[in-house]
């Protein structure tokens, strides 16, 4: 038979009615865009008395309202409803015959109709009539006398009667039509000011649950809805009645049996077959009974005593629900006893019952909606949690998720969702969920097993107040408790750790404790003070320490963490060794700049970035980079200026952090980076103009091995002749021949060749990104040479002197090659010789790739700072942001990478419209006329550059540079200047001098006019005032 989904009515907050699932050959449902919904907006609001013998006109007005009274618009059904019910009972009501053919003839007939939301409207007019009639205005005894209960009951019965002649689905919307009102019946209250009332009911409830097997959950819904109603007596006597038809042990029995007892706890129960299901005592039966209740029976046949097995809904059981309500309520009396209750009834019916080894898959779905379910109702009762997370359910959980072609992957993959969800909604049962899932019947690596991210993502939702738990749980004294090996182990924690020291500090939190600063602080102590970690894994943990760190550093408000992490370093340092004393001394100096007593306002965002500078320096200590003391000796001369009275004006600190900034951006780190920037933020406004040269003069230097040495002072004078010697070697090789190469001469320029090579090849080794061992260069060299000797002696039938003793000492037989064989072993050199050369050329080419990179990739970092300085200090017009214009505009003519050149682009115009923004502190900045006439000087030089490169995006940068100078000038009365340097770079365009983009010439007319609009409405405004 087809499925008809039954709808709850919206207008009844306390219909909880089960559904079934739609069919799939079910009538779409319209959205009422027929003829009858265009009737239907036309209904009269004002109601008006139905009659008995009613005329054309008032017919189609009643087809109007029982149109609009199963529309699928919630609003347009209550308007209908109050209008039928008004026009029915209010005031003195229409006569007995009047309201019997609407009972009859339409609501109760209705009930039937699977047209849109008809049940639920009719419904709503039915409960309300079902009220009046037979409630506290008993109208059936006074007005209405022949409409006695049992006749209504009986219309009921009769106009939702399936008869046996209709097809299936007209079968089953009888059947839910007879559903439907039977609910309005319980809902209307009318049940049990008269016994005999509840009785007809119940036997007709119980009747229509045995019609189709589909049947019974909703029907047990609508006796626990009347149980809420009932008195004491009268529900020992429902329940026995329910225990003689052999309801009590199904699925439905167990939640009216909950139901009764949850209303009366004392009420006297039925001997058999139990008289409380979820006693101990019931645990054995209960399992069988409650493991079929997730089954879809909608294609059983009545009378089958065997019923069908395979097909299952999605719906879960009401009887759930009712359990949980249950050890919900009785955990607010007694926790320990409801915790205790509670862990017994799952592991017996839930875990041993769904999740044994002989359970189906179709049971075990069922089981993990249950599990969702338990979650997403504990409402923080936490004994819930804990027992949920059972040992064959987190067997089968973690096996179905690790795959996605395990049958039931899907459904365990949203139980793990709802474990989000719960930790999502309530952060406190954090430590317990974690509990569960690492430990007990989980395992540590959770996330690994099941090939997800739950673990990860829970453990955002750490607060101060759970932190400490969450460590606890994270932290084993003994790794072999995890169940993995020592290394595997600390993978794990070290990325728990990691992630949280990922999580954000919670600015509005009144705890001293923070989340990230806890777990870095764990972190960093396993990564350089724990003794019991093995060496070997140390230095994994040490570099997950300073990823952690570099994402530390992108919260300022993290800075203190981060200090207070290096702080706690327990190392055994001694004060007489120079680089022991040098890092104690650092350590004195970091607390001295933590010292939130010592800061000012004007000192406060430096002394915390030289603090982050301190830190970084103490971690590559422990690192054992070699360049440590260099670093803390440029430190300790900054943190003497600082303290000094230079700090006002900056005296000489600038360049000093400038020089180890650039040292710090040259490492490949991600940490250094992210330092460099923060720091470099935080003095900005110190800034000098020997400190922005420094700063520029990378920009200008060739993108080659010759700038890759220019830069990083590359001590290899090989290097030095790269470039040349590349040239020299390409050119011979592509003008030189087979025929022309002599072996004696080959040899010489093959060793010339390996030399370079081995140059070559230790230099991009020393600046490797990947920090690669400088070995493996000459490891690679050595290899190529033991093959050429290789393909020597085969070609001449020799050996190495090294391997006399490997040669056949009984050979002493000499004998002269022919002049044909020579030649031929001459082919065979000339053909080895150019293979290596080849060979050589080839690393050459990759060396010179490498160092272009590397040039490339310090430019862009060194783009990075100079933006933040434009971005800080264009914003309150400091002169030296025109120190950067000429070195920009300069790069974007020079570099051959795109990328670059677009950066510089943007960095120009972000300082155009910051200067914009910047305009009242004009006054304040550019009153010294030396500053001024530099000005003049600068727009000199973009002019003179301007006419450097042909492409658009240069003239737009140089328009842009232009411009935002001449903005300046004129503000402070240098407007003819600028006029006259525009004319006379037009003059030189004009007369085919040099070469602009006409855009450069367009944009300067295009902001006079601007200005001259400005001007002229100011003007207007000042002329309006005096008169």
């Amino acid at each position: 038979m087809a499925n008809k989904r039954k709808r709850t009515p919206k207008e009844a907050p306390n219909d909880n009615l089960p559904t079934q699932k739609r069919s799939k050959k079910e009538t779409p449902v319209t959205n009422g865009s027929s003829t009858k919904s265009k009737t239907s907006s036309k209904t009269q609001e004002k109601p008006a008395p139905f009659t008995e013998h009613p005329t054309v006109e008032e017919r189609k007005r009643e087809l109007a309202l029982y149109n609009q009274l199963g529309s699928e618009d919630q609003n347009e059904r209550i308007k209908a409803a109050s209008i039928i019910i008004a026009g029915l009972l209010e005031g003195d009501g229409v006569e007995e015959p009047v309201l019997f053919r609407h009972l009859a003839g339409r609501l109760f007939r209705g009930l039937a109709s699977g047209r849109n939301a008809s049940r639920l409207g009719f419904s709503i007019v039915l409960t309300e009539i079902l009220g009046q009639l037979f409630g506290e205005k008993y109208l059936a005894g006074s007005k209405y006398t022949g409409l006695t209960f049992d006749k209504v009951l009986g219309i009921l019965v009769e106009k939702t009667d399936a008869g046996g002649s209709g097809n299936g689905q007209e079968e089953r919307d009888h059947y839910f039509g007879q559903l439907f009102g039977i609910e309005c019946f319980v809902r209307a209250g009318i049940l049990f000011t008269d016994k005999s009332r509840w009785q007809a009911v119940l036997d007709l409830v119980l009747k229509l649950s045995q019609k189709k097997s589909w049947l019974k959950s909703q029907c047990g819904w609508i006796i626990v809805q009347a149980i809420s109603q009932m008195e004491v007596e009268l529900a020992e006597e429902t329940l026995q009645k329910l225990a003689d038809e052999g309801v009590a042990k199904t699925p439905e029995g167990v939640g009216i049996w909950i139901a009764a007892l949850d209303r009366f706890p004392d009420m006297k129960m039925p001997k058999q077959p139990w008289r409380s299901p979820l006693e101990t005592s019931s645990l054995t039966s209960l399992p069988a009974v409650l493991k079929d209740s997730g089954r879809d029976t909608s294609n059983d046949q009545a009378g089958n005593k065997k019923q069908k097995q395979g097909n299952w809904t999605a719906q879960l059981h009401f009887v759930w629900n009712l359990i949980l309500a249950h050890f919900l309520k009785l955990g607010e009396k007694d926790k320990s006893d409801a915790a205790e209750q509670f862990k017994q009834f799952w592991k017996r019916v839930v875990d041993e019952g769904f999740f044994s080894k002989t359970s189906s898959d179709s049971q075990k779905f069922s089981g993990f909606m249950i599990f969702q379910r338990m979650l997403e109702g504990a409402a923080g009762q936490t004994f819930i949690v804990e027992s949920v997370f059972s040992q064959n359910l987190m067997t089968c959980l973690m096996n179905q998720a690790s795959k996605e072609d395990r049958y039931l992957h899907r459904a365990a993959i949203k139980a793990l969702k709802g474990i989000e969800a719960t930790v999502d909604r309530d952060p406190s049962l954090l430590p317990t969920i974690l509990r569960q899932l690492l430990s007990h019947n989980g395992v540590y690596n959770f996330d690994q097993r099941t090939n997800t991210k739950t673990v990860d993502k829970i453990l955002q939702h750490t607060t101060p107040e759970t932190i400490k738990k969450v460590l606890k749980t994270l932290q084993l004294k003994d790794f072999s408790k995890s169940g993995l090996d020592e290394t595997k182990y600390y993978q794990s924690l070290s990325s728990y750790l990691f992630r949280l020291s990922s999580v954000p500090s919670d600015e509005e939190s009144s705890s001293d404790v923070s989340v990230p600063g806890s777990a870095i602080e764990v972190l960093t102590e396993l990564a350089y003070s724990n003794q019991s970690v093995p060496a070997s894994i140390k230095e994994a943990l040490r570099t997950k320490t300073t990823s952690a760190f570099a994402k530390l550093v992108k919260r300022p408000e993290d800075f203190g963490h981060l200090c207070g992490a290096i702080l706690s370093i327990k190392a055994d340092l001694d004060p007489e060794d120079e680089i022991g004393g040098a890092v104690l001394e650092a350590y004195e100096k970091l607390k001295d700049l933590l010292d939130p007593g010592k800061d000012t306002k004007d000192t406060k965002a430096p002394r915390q970035a030289l603090a982050l500078l301190y830190a970084v320096a103490i971690l590559q200590f422990y690192n054992e980079d070699p360049d440590v003391m260099n670093l803390l000796e440029e430190l300790e001369e900054c943190y003497d200026k600082l303290a000094g009275e230079g700090m006002q004006e900056g005296e000489g600190i600038a360049e000093f952090l400038v020089e180890i900034l650039l040292a710090m951006v040259a490492r490949p780190s991600s940490l250094m980076r992210q330092v460099s920037q923060q720091v470099f933020e935080a003095f900005t406004n110190l800034m000098s103009s020997e400190a922005i040269k420094l700063l520029t003069d990378p920009l200008a230097v060739e993108e080659s091995a010759k700038g890759q040495q220019a830069l990083f002072s590359t001590e290899d004078e090989d290097m030095a002749n790269a470039e040349g010697s590349d040239e020299d070697d390409e050119h011979d090789h592509e003008h030189g021949s087979d025929e022309e190469l002599d072996s004696d001469v080959e040899i010489v320029n093959l060793e010339e060749a390996g030399s370079d090579d081995d140059a070559s090849s230790s230099f991009s080794g020393s600046d490797n990104e990947d920090d690669e061992d400088d070995d493996e260069p000459e490891n690679e060299n050595q290899e190529a040479l033991d093959a050429l000797d290789t393909a020597l002696a085969e070609a001449l039938g020799s050996h190495r002197l090294d391997k006399d003793a490997d040669a056949a000492s009984g050979d002493d037989s000499e004998s002269d090659m022919s002049d044909s064989e020579m030649m031929e072993v001459d082919a065979k050199l000339a053909e080895i010789f150019k293979q290596r050369a080849q060979a050589a050329n080839s690393s050459k080419k990759k060396d010179k790739k490498d160092a272009k990179e590397t040039v490339i990739n310090f430019k862009h970092r060194v783009l990075d700072l100079l933006a933040i300085f434009i971005k800080k200090e264009a914003a309150v017009a400091n002169p030296l942001t025109f120190e950067i214009i000429l070195p920009l505009l300069e790069l974007v003519r020079t570099t051959t990478t795109k990328p670059l050149a677009n950066k510089a682009c943007e960095m120009i115009t972000t300082f155009s419209k910051s200067l914009k923004k910047a305009k009242g502190e004009f006054g304040a900045a550019f009153g010294d006329e030396q500053v001024v006439d530099d000005l003049v000087s600068k727009l000199q030089e973009v002019h003179m550059e301007a006419p450097k490169d042909g492409s658009h995006a240069f003239a737009k940068a140089a328009s842009t540079a232009s411009l935002a100078i001449a903005s300046v000038l004129v503000a402070k009365g240098k407007t003819e200047e600028v006029f006259e340097l525009y004319a006379d770079s037009q003059l030189k365009w004009f007369k085919g001098e040099v070469k602009i983009q006409p855009a450069f010439f367009s944009d300067w007319l295009n902001w006079c006019q601007s200005h001259a609009s400005a001007a002229a409405t100011t003007t207007a405004q000042e002329d309006k005032e005096k008169n």
